[in-house]
């Protein structure tokens, strides 16, 4: 705007005139009908027009359509006289049509006795400072999603007095504990510690929230003031009504002037990983010996079958090969009657050292894998067992089976009845009982085996040693089928069931 010296009939050629024109802030004179009377060059530059652009509008022309009304209302209630002045954010639209806001201040003048009022705008270019709390809403709202939606725990400590960096770890620590306080986390945190909303643990003091008397806490605290108020997968342990948990987490400590303010960090229950790697491990040591188990029962089966093929089926043949030779001897001479009849001797209790070597074969293969079970199925030779088991230990043995025969794929089979062997022979060894029952019977889906017995009763700890081969074979039988395994005692009573799905898939 031009500077001169001729009087303004508004703004006059004082100290006024020279505020309004030099002023480091928008002004603006309008006319109670909303033009532009008089602008500055401050206003000018806000907007991008020059002064004579801009006299020929209203302020409405330059106020952003969404604005309009709320200034609009405000500006008459400004010129009927009933408030002195307002004040309000706005936003305009610059010559090129960016968008401005500026902070408006607005009041009433007179110029002249019976002439209306004008009215006066001082406007401040606040643009950069809504943007950048557009950027800081933003950025708000997102942080607070992140950290309200996160299935992990995020929190903020605040320490009441802060903890000199240079002083001993075992203060600092003591003064963690003491005046750290829990002033930020989410909901994830507090179901961590057995809370519904993080209004219900805010607040919680550090030592509160933590087992000093852990030495795994406590070692994780110690590490995080020595290694420079950073941690990364620390271990901790807390505990809620449910019971321990094992918590991991992630930690950094904000210090300015050498002093410790505040820690942030985050965490996650590790409780259902720790438990699922000491299942994996416990079942790794299960089935290491089981595998040495299985191979001790192969050598010692082996061990068995060459012995009786040495001591029994050996003799048997040598004996058979003897009597064979002796017999083509007296057979190259003539035969006399005494010959004749000392050959048949021989040769009739070759015939019955032939019956004996057979039936010997066939125990020894019926041990291996017993022919009834191929022949005519688990119920067939369940009730061989059953027989043989009764027959061997003078142990009662009631065997129930289904009126139908139970149609089996061959794996399924030999799964129920080496189940079966197992079972019955736990009850010879460490039972102690006078009767058994075995029961096999089939429902929509499945086939199930029962043995009872009415024996001491299996306990808990023996059910559970990894030392119960026998168990945990019967256990893996089923499994490797898809089937159900249980087993439970009480004193005068064992009660096993396998379960075991007929469909072969």
């Amino acid at each position: 705007m031009a500077e001169n010296n001729q009087k303004d009939p508004l703004l006059g050629d004082g100290r006024f005139r020279l505020a309004f024109e030099h002023a480091p802030i928008g002004m603006a004179l309008v006319t109670h009908d909303y033009r532009l009377n008089k602008v500055n060059a401050a206003l000018c530059k806000a907007l991008g027009y020059n002064e004579e652009e801009l006299l020929s509008k209203k302020f409405v022309d330059i106020t952003h359509p969404d604005d309009v009304t709320s200034d609009r209302q405000l500006a008459d209630r400004l010129f009927r006289g009933e408030i002195p002045s307002y004040r309000l954010e706005k936003r305009f639209r610059t010559r090129d049509g960016q968008l401005v806001w500026l902070d408006l201040s607005a009041f009433t003048i007179h110029v002249a006795e019976n002439e209306p009022p004008y009215g006066l705008a001082m406007v401040e270019n606040i643009t950069e400072r809504k943007r950048t709390e557009e950027a800081l809403r933003t950025s708000e709202e997102r942080y607070r999603s992140f950290v309200v939606n996160s299935s992990e725990a995020i929190w903020r400590f605040e320490i009441e007095r802060p903890i000199e960096v240079g002083s001993p770890v075992d203060e600092q620590v003591e003064a963690l504990l003491k005046y750290s306080y829990l002033a930020e986390c989410n909901d994830a945190m507090a179901r961590l510690y057995g809370r519904e909303r993080a209004e219900d643990l805010i607040g919680t003091y550090f030592n509160q929230l933590i087992s000093v008397s852990n030495s795994t806490n406590m070692a994780s605290i110690r590490a995080f003031v020595s290694n420079g108020y950073r941690l990364h997968n620390s271990r901790s342990i807390v505990s809620d009504a449910a019971g321990e948990k094992y918590i991991s987490a992630s930690v950094i400590g904000i210090v300015v002037n050498n002093y410790l303010l505040r820690v942030w960090g985050t965490q996650h229950d590790e409780t259902e990983k720790r438990l699922a790697q000491g299942q994996v491990q416990q079942s790794r040591e299960e089935l290491r010996l089981l595998a040495g188990h299985l191979q001790a029962l192969r050598e010692r089966e082996r061990a068995h079958l060459a012995r009786e093929m040495h001591d029994t089926l050996g003799h048997s043949l040598t004996s058979l090969k003897l009597d064979f030779t002796r017999l083509a001897k007296r057979l190259a001479n003539p035969l006399d009657e005494e010959t004749r009849l000392d050959a048949l001797n021989r040769l009739s209790s070759t015939g019955e050292l032939l019956d004996e070597t057979i039936a010997l074969v066939k125990t020894i293969s019926t041990e291996l894998r017993p022919g009834v079970l191929d022949k005519f199925g688990l119920a067939a030779a369940a009730e061989w067992q059953c027989h043989e088991f009764e027959k061997r230990t003078d142990i009662t043995c009631d065997c129930r089976l289904p009126a139908d025969e139970v149609r089996l794929p061959p794996e399924h089979s030999i799964a129920l009845f080496r189940i079966l062997q197992e079972s019955l022979t736990n009850v010879a060894r460490h039972s102690g009982a006078k009767a058994v029952t075995v029961t096999l019977y089939t429902d929509d889906a499945d086939v199930i085996l029962s043995v009872r017995d009415d024996g001491r009763g299996i306990s808990e700890a023996e059910i559970a040693a990894p030392t119960s081969l026998g168990l945990l074979g019967m256990r893996e039988r089923t499994k490797m089928l898809d089937g159900q395994f249980t087993i439970e005692g009480r004193p005068g009573r064992t009660v096993l069931n396998a379960r075991i799905p007929l469909d072969a898939n």
